[in-house]
């Protein structure tokens, strides 16, 4: 009888599936479009689209430390240093040809939402630009403000624009769009996301099983695979692993766990493994975040595809007002008994990083725990102190301390 295949195993195997059926999408009659980590990519999925991802090919470079020197060579072509730190890392990428993977391929078309960012769609088309006026799809998400006609309006507002990106896809690759092929997408997407939030969820054991670092590692899937039975696959192996090996077992990341904190914004990337040993070192460990929860979708079945998929690519915390995002945190709060909290100044991410001063007030007054602040760069070595972030880990751990949390 053969072994069960492993998650990690899992997640090799289809990343690298996955790349190789990019780097030879043309000898299958495929095209490869690059696309944000937030979009309606079940749309590229349905139409026989490779998607690819500079944001993740990005992430790779800097958690491996590229960073300075990609930012760098970005930089001496006239970009700012408070340019975005993936948008950095990939230019440098593309002006040096340095990769810790060896690239990605080059795109035949672009689509950009600016539901996470709102300098994303800058960043595509500059690589639009770059290759020629490679054909782009703006797709634009208005906040998700709370006023309930306006969300239908703003609904409307966004299932138009699908229909239009359907029909610039049609006129791209000179085919139909298969709508029956849409629904099976979505239906996909759909038991992926409710197994990637069941693994997200298990963050409520104690000890957890799982830390904000197992989650960004095992978030690329769903990611770049949403839409596929592979992906609901991974996460069913994932999910099952976990429930065999270590909750039913009582096993945590840290047995001796002390403090359970939220982190608001992206990680610090090249300081993945360092943080994660600097508050362990404290009894700490990082659950989740609203960003790891971007990820969590909850699609509709009973409605129209494109229905669905626009109400869940408006409603993400990036696109979000500051009371709905404190509202999503509390419910996190709630769910898994956090007693801390570190909120992340991301210079390289702006449209993130706006709302933590007040965030971080209306977190405090609501759920009495103080919290950590630091500034520092996501992806820039340049900007980032480690005396400065070790001292106020230090003193944030004497005062949750002394506070008896």
């Amino acid at each position: 009888m053969s072994e069960k295949p492993r998650s990690k195993d899992l997640s090799r195997a289809i990343t690298k599936a996955y790349m190789d059926e990019a780097y030879h999408a043309h000898e299958a009659g495929k095209l490869v479009g690059y696309t944000t980590a937030i979009s309606p990519v079940e749309l590229f999925v349905a139409h026989d689209i490779i998607p690819v991802y500079p944001e993740n090919h990005a992430v790779a470079n800097l958690t491996a430390k590229m960073g300075t020197e990609l930012s760098t060579a970005t930089e001496s072509m006239g970009y700012s240093t408070h340019l975005c730190a993936y948008a950095r890392s990939d230019l440098g990428f593309r002006r040096t040809g340095k990769s810790v993977t060896g690239g990605i391929p080059e795109p035949d078309l672009l689509m950009a939402c600016n539901s996470q960012c709102f300098t994303l769609t800058k960043w595509f088309q500059v690589l639009s630009r770059r290759g020629g006026n490679v054909p782009i799809f703006i797709f634009d998400t208005p906040e998700w403000i709370r006023n309930e006609k306006a969300r239908q309006e703003i609904i409307g507002y966004t299932v138009m624009q699908l229909k239009e990106m359907i029909a610039w896809l049609e006129g791209v690759t000179k085919r139909k769009f298969d709508y029956d092929r849409l629904r099976e997408v979505v239906r996909l997407s759909a038991e992926a996301s409710i197994l990637y939030k069941k693994f997200l969820d298990m963050a409520h054991y104690k000890p957890s099983p799982i830390s904000i670092f197992d989650a960004l590692i095992n978030m690329a899937i769903t990611v770049y695979r949403r839409g596929t039975q592979e992906c609901v696959d991974f996460y069913q192996t994932l999910c099952n692993e976990i429930m065999e090996e270590k909750v039913s077992k009582g096993i945590g990341i840290l047995q001796n766990e002390k403090y359970r904190l939220y982190w608001e914004n992206l990680p610090v990337w090249f300081k993945f493994r360092d943080h994660a040993n600097l508050l362990g070192s404290f009894g700490g460990v990082i659950l989740t975040s609203l960003y790891v929860h971007a990820w969590s979708l909850d699609f509709d079945l009973a409605k129209e595809p494109l229905v669905t998929l626009a109400e869940n690519y408006l409603n993400r915390f990036s696109n979000s007002t500051i009371e709905d995002r404190a509202d999503m945190a509390i419910d996190l709060f709630r769910a898994y008994d956090m007693n801390g909290m570190i909120m992340f100044m991301n210079r390289s991410c702006k449209a993130v990083s706006f709302a933590v001063p007040s965030l971080k007030e209306i977190l405090t007054r609501r759920t009495g725990i103080p919290a950590l602040v630091f500034e520092s760069d996501m992806g820039d070595p340049r900007f980032y102190s480690e005396t400065q972030v070790r001292t106020r880990v230090e003193a944030y751990f004497e005062t949750l301390d002394r506070l008896g949390r």
